[in-house]
């Protein structure tokens, strides 16, 4: 009984709705929009007659509910905040209202939205660190090229200049070789110098010694003149 009245008491407002809705459509004059706000109020007894202990409950509010009345018009309840008294039933629903669930839906959506806005937002982001890291990539691989001419042309460099230091070891060591040759020949030039020397003095010495002996063995050799006497 308590549901049934409260599905019609909630119908009422969307029929309302409705007729205004067609009403609006039909005169196409403005568009307006119905307040479904309500605040319930919060009694010390189940009747209208007992003391209002709270003036109104808004529409949507979750509460506890203890019991019903024994005619089933009237609720016991207990609110989030610890006011416990009655109310009527038919205001009472065990589904959410409308407005509450719309609410919890424009959430949502906000939320998504939000989530929705930080996905493009990262998107963006990746997608502009994915175009860097191609520019990047670009000025790598050109900076890779260039090193690997610069390192062509140091190893073919390299190459020769080792060529070239192997043909000046080998140079040195020719001109080592040649210098070692030429003092040989230094010196045995000396050694035949000094044989020769010494060959000149010892023919020298034995014409100064032939020539004493021609001069003392010469006068010896001529035939002597005969003395003339006066016998003659």
């Amino acid at each position: 009984m308590p549901v049934r009245q409260t599905i019609m008491t909630f119908s009422r407002p969307a029929l309302a709705l409705l007729a205004l809705v067609a009403t609006v459509t039909a005169t196409a004059q403005e568009t307006v929009y119905v307040n479904d706000k309500l605040f319930v109020p919060i009694r010390t007894g189940a009747g209208g007659d007992y003391r209002i202990i709270h003036k109104g409950i808004p529409s949507g509010t979750a509460i506890t509910q203890f019991q019903l009345s024994e005619d089933g018009d009237w609720a016991e309840i207990e609110t989030r905040g610890g006011t416990r008294g009655w109310m009527r039933a038919q205001f009472l629903q065990p589904e959410p209202p409308a407005i509450v669930l719309l609410k919890q839906l424009e959430q949502e959506l906000a939320e998504v939205e939000a989530d929705r806005d930080r996905m493009r937002a990262s998107l963006s982001a990746t997608a502009s660190d994915a175009y860097e890291a191609g520019d990047a990539a670009k000025a790598l691989q050109t900076e890779l090229a260039t090193v690997k001419a610069q390192l062509a042309e140091v190893t073919r460099v390299s190459g020769a200049a080792l060529e070239l230091d192997a043909q000046n070891r080998a140079l040195a060591t020719e001109l080592e070789t040649q210098r070692s040759e030429s003092d040989l020949l230094r010196l045995e030039n000396l050694r035949l110098q000094e044989r020769v020397d010494n060959n000149q003095m010892i023919d020298g010495a034995i014409a100064m010694l032939l020539g004493v002996i021609v001069a003392i063995v010469a006068p010896r050799l001529l035939p002597r003149r005969r003395r003339s006497d006066g016998w003659a």
